[in-house]
């Protein structure tokens, strides 16, 4: 089965033409009423508890969930499921450890959170800032790599052109998008894509089981074959990578950081939260089945990142799988707005305005920011064809992306809110030697395979050597080097407590 066999549907191509003139308006809304880098970045701190859940859902329910994980599922069956738990414990632990410090903080992008916090480094923070800012774009580079392929896919079934074009139109639009409208448009698309996945998956389950004769039939006749479609095909230390990678990321996750300081306060941010992890159990169980259903519906598939684009044009009808297409293309542009936002706040705010130009005029760094997302943009469409570099699956693609920032950031974020004594060598040797190790085990085992197997037996993602590499490095050097100043720890701790352990009261007062 091949997208070329498809004979797209007047009502369909319809039905997703609507939905990206929806996308359009909402654009030119956000573009109308964004007037400094504040409003592009942040959305004016406006954000509400249902948008926030639904902008929290969207930003992580991406690609790889819709079109990677439906693949992943469809190639390897209901065992990659478990990868949902990694996920919610680390919205567990950011909802207690960390998410609401950082709202009550109040910045821009999570770099901020870094210059302040390691600002001892002889530049007010500007190197620990422009250390993170590196990462960060680098990280969503590979990214993005996924999420334009992904696209591309749909954009390739809905034209009919080849691959590298589709590839391209999808780069261009998404950016096109994200640049006039900012932040604001983003959170709307959010709120959309979160109600128009969750109604079309859960519409679809039913109806691609009736056709495939119910769970019963469904699991009977995969299981009949090949037993791991409906068990476990993945060895434990993979299953363990997975949920590490997810869960280490989404604790400081950057794009996630951004979406909490666009919120109204901490106790927003709390029920936000809440309201994302319904969201997530609904589409966790709903992929799931419709992925192993796929496999038994149409097993031929010429890549598994074809199964849901597949169903659409050939299972649910041309509303429906419009309306799925739609989904699809909403988790899509949803995670590509906020990274493209992150990764050019990185370089136009991160390094333009505060490193290059501080006095830069609020027009002036509205209109860098928007440039950078057009740059930064276009470099995952090459990067989108030599995608076997980075995983081939798009799935896995977003695994090493989670691997490789929950690595840098997760050490020198948790410690940097909660340990009071952590230092900026300490801060900073954290991220170099967590994203570092992080990539080093990606290339020795993935691409060059030098890494001995007797680790690679027992371990099986490279956030776990990366976290563990990040922790001792930060550790150790902290404690080497000087205690931490006032002013690093001044907008997070209560100097006048006896054990300077308590949040600070002034920052509990921003709320």
């Amino acid at each position: 089965m091949t997208l070329q066999s498809a004979q797209i549907d007047p009502l369909f191509a319809a039905v997703v033409g609507l939905y990206l003139l929806v996308v359009v308006a909402i654009a030119l809304y956000g573009f109308a009423r964004t007037e400094s880098e504040a409003d592009f970045l942040v959305a004016g701190r406006s954000v509400g508890p249902l948008v926030g859940g639904a902008t929290l859902a969207a930003t992580q329910m991406s690609a790889g969930t819709l079109v990677g994980a439906f693949g992943i599922h469809y190639l390897f069956g209901v065992g990659f499921v478990w990868i949902w738990t990694g996920l919610w414990a680390g919205w567990l632990v950011s909802l207690v450890l960390v998410a609401p410090r950082l709202r009550r903080f109040g910045r821009v992008t999570l770099t901020d959170f870094i210059a302040a916090r390691y600002a001892d480094d002889g530049a007010g923070g500007d190197y620990a800032r422009a250390v993170s800012a590196f990462v960060i774009v680098v990280g969503y580079a590979v990214f993005l790599t996924a999420q334009v392929t992904a696209g591309g896919l749909v954009f390739q079934s809905i034209l009919g052109v080849s691959q590298p074009l589709a590839i391209g139109a999808m780069a261009l639009f998404a950016v096109a998008y994200t640049a006039i409208g900012g932040m604001r448009a983003s959170v709307l698309t959010d709120l959309v894509q979160a109600v128009v996945m969750v109604v079309g998956a859960l519409l679809a389950v039913p109806l691609a089981l009736q056709v495939a004769g119910g769970v019963g039939t469904v699991n009977s006749v995969l299981g009949s074959f090949q037993p791991t479609l409906v068990g476990q095909a993945f060895s434990a230390a993979d299953l363990i990578g997975f949920m590490a990678a997810s869960a280490f990321y989404i604790v400081a996750a950057p794009d996630q950081v951004t979406r909490i300081y666009a919120m109204r306060d901490a106790s927003t941010v709390r029920t936000a939260i809440g309201v994302s992890l319904v969201l997530q159990a609904i589409i966790a169980v709903t992929v799931a089945l419709l992925g192993v259903t796929m496999r038994l519906l149409f097993p031929t598939l010429s890549t598994p990142d074809l199964a849901g684009v597949v169903m659409s044009q050939f299972l649910l009808g041309p509303i429906l799988g419009g309306l799925f297409v739609a989904a699809v293309l909403s988790a899509i542009l949803s995670t590509i707005d906020s990274v493209l936002i992150v990764s050019a706040a990185g370089v136009a705010h991160d390094i333009y305005a505060m490193l290059i130009d501080p006095d830069a005029t609020e027009r002036r760094k509205l209109w860098v920011n928007r440039a950078a997302v057009v740059v930064l943009g276009l470099i995952p469409v090459a990067l989108a064809l030599n995608r076997d570099l980075f995983g081939g699956l798009i799935q896995f693609i977003v695994i090493l992306l989670l691997s490789l920032l929950g690595s840098a950031f997760f050490a020198p974020v948790l410690l940097g809110l909660h340990w009071r004594r952590a230092n900026t060598p300490g801060g900073v040797a954290g991220m170099v030697a967590g994203f570092g190790t992080a990539v080093v085990w990606h290339v020795g085992t993935d691409v060059y395979t030098f890494v001995p197997t007797v680790f690679t037996r027992y371990i099986g993602d490279p956030v776990i050597p990366g976290v563990a590499a990040s922790f001792v490095a930060m550790v150790t050097v902290t404690f080497v080097t000087g205690e931490p100043s006032r002013r690093s720890l001044a907008p997070f701790f209560d100097m006048t407590a006896g054990d300077g352990g308590s949040e600070r009261s002034a920052v509990r007062e921003r709320e």
